[in-house]
């Protein structure tokens, strides 16, 4: 009796002994590292650990906003932890069932000793299923790594979006305001007329009432500028108390061209939703492999029992229980594994296309953008010399300084054009890289318009009210004061 009773008890220990090796686990390893090694293929320089950096007073480029966005935001805190998440469940899904220990008691009516049962037993099903599923928690694993670079990139790309807007709604203020100098200016003759009696007064009402259409046109600018400022803080995990400094004026147009079949082919490789797509097909894949090994393994254990008879004897024996896979044979799941299958092809072919549309029609507003920078840059230079033309008239008492402001007035608006195409290629730009899924080879700068010869004139510096009209005695019929005044003023309009 004892002897049996010393052989179970070696068996316990010997099966228990088995199962916490198989179980055994190490803890949730960290992904957040080879997080950073993707992101730094894709973005080079970019560091997801980096603790965040004091801004300073120097003007904040894209590559800084970009890393206070990695090391601040809110949001992609969330993603990091959705990671960790996932490494947790990735530890789980490689864990097998505990094992099952049934004691039992019966006592005789008549009297005597108890009867004892006693049980050992452990489930097989995820034993042997055990390296599948620890598959199937990598692919959910990778697929999880994944999404979060995509989360990542989308940010980056609407870090850039919002850093271009921001620069573009300050460059719009710089020359409203400038417009609105010249508006002021062309009130101020208009009232040293008026008060002459040299125009009437619904001429004068007229200019009045322009001025302040100009200060409404600047104050909407400024709500503007705002707007894009705090959009830009709020994106990159700074409050609203936060002071940046941005660049005066976006980068100029740059000297690249690229292909689409080129890019095409990158996004194949490197685009992160294609790749989502086709770890979802092989996960689908591991999954019906897994579906059919569970088939014959179903609700399958095996186990000690011993047993005490009334008599006092002692028995001790293994015992083995399993299910018949008759009825259930996992028809379901596996047909709505094959639904999900072809699901899931479909999704990647409608990405494929995606990723060619969206190349196409970044190149295309690219493109355009360069199209219509080098049209504004034609009517600039003729703008410029229409000014200095124009200048030269009023100085000669041969035009109308009313005309001349007219013309400085086509030629701010042209500023707020080139200011607008010169947005809209760099945020194009930002969403040809999101669209190929890693950042596009440095540019290369082209000459900067603002100090080509035809253009000195910086639209962003510059002041068109530099000339004082309402000082001008333009009633007076004395054609030597304006001969007099001919060489400063001359000075002061002519920007080259």
């Amino acid at each position: 009796m004892n002897k049996s009773i010393v052989l179970m008890q070696s068996c316990t220990v010997l099966l228990a002994g088995l199962l916490l090796t198989a179980c055994a686990s190490a803890p949730p390893e960290n992904s957040v590292a080879l997080e950073q090694q993707q992101l730094n293929q894709a973005y080079p320089g970019t560091d997801l650990s980096a603790p965040p950096q004091e801004l300073t007073d120097e003007i904040l480029s894209l590559h800084t906003a970009m890393q206070t966005l990695l090391s601040r935001s809110p949001q992609v805190r969330v993603e990091l932890a959705q990671l960790g998440i996932a490494d947790a469940q990735r530890l789980q899904a490689e864990l097998i069932s505990n094992p099952h220990l049934s004691i039992g008691a019966l006592k005789p009516e008549a009297g005597g000793r108890w009867e004892l049962d006693v049980g050992l037993s452990q489930p097989l099903l995820e034993l042997f299923t055990r390296p599948l599923r620890r598959q199937l928690a990598e692919d959910n694993l990778l697929s999880i790594q994944l999404r979060l670079q995509a989360r990542l990139q989308d940010l980056i790309a609407q870090t850039g979006n919002a850093y271009y807007a921001a620069i573009a709604a300050q460059q719009h203020l710089q020359v409203q305001q400038h417009l609105l100098d010249a508006t002021l200016a062309r009130q101020q003759l208009a009232n040293s007329l008026y008060r002459a009696g040299n125009i009437s007064e619904n001429s004068f009402l007229y200019y009045d009432n322009e001025l302040r259409r100009a200060q409404q046109q600047v104050k909407k600018r400024e709500h503007k500028a705002r707007e894009e400022y705090l959009a830009l803080l709020n994106l990159i995990g700074l409050d609203s108390f936060q002071k940046i400094q941005l660049p005066p004026r976006l980068p100029v147009l740059p000297t690249e061209n690229f292909s689409h079949s080129t890019l095409l082919s990158q996004a194949r490789i490197d685009r992160l939703d294609i790749k989502i797509a086709t770890q979802q097909l092989n996960q689908l894949a591991n999954r019906r492999n897994l579906l059919r090994k569970e088939n014959g393994w179903r609700d399958m254990s095996i186990g000690i029992n011993a047993e005490r008879e009334f008599d006092g004897a002692t028995n001790v024996g293994p015992g083995v229980e399993f299910a018949l896979p008759i009825f259930n044979r996992n028809q379901g799941k596996l047909a709505a594994v094959d639904a999900q299958t072809a699901k899931a092809e479909a999704q990647l072919t409608q990405i494929m296309l995606d990723a060619d549309t969206e190349i196409a029609l970044a190149l295309d507003r690219m493109q355009s953008a360069r199209v219509q920078l080098a049209l504004i840059k034609s009517s600039l230079q003729v703008a410029e010399k229409r000014v200095a033309l124009a200048n030269r008239e009023v100085n000669f008492m041969l035009g109308s300084p009313f005309e001349l402001l007219n013309i400085k007035r086509q030629e701010i608006q042209l500023a707020h054009d080139l200011t607008n195409e010169l947005a809209s290629y760099w945020q194009a730009r930002t969403q040809l890289e999101l669209s190929i899924g890693r950042v596009l080879p440095a540019s290369v700068p082209a000459i900067d318009h603002s100090k080509m010869d035809h253009s000195k004139m910086n639209h962003s510096e510059m002041n068109h009210a530099e000339m004082n009209h309402a000082e001008m005695n333009h009633s007076d019929s004395n054609h030597g004061n304006h001969t007099e005044k001919k060489s400063n003023e001359h000075e002061e309009h002519n920007h080259d």
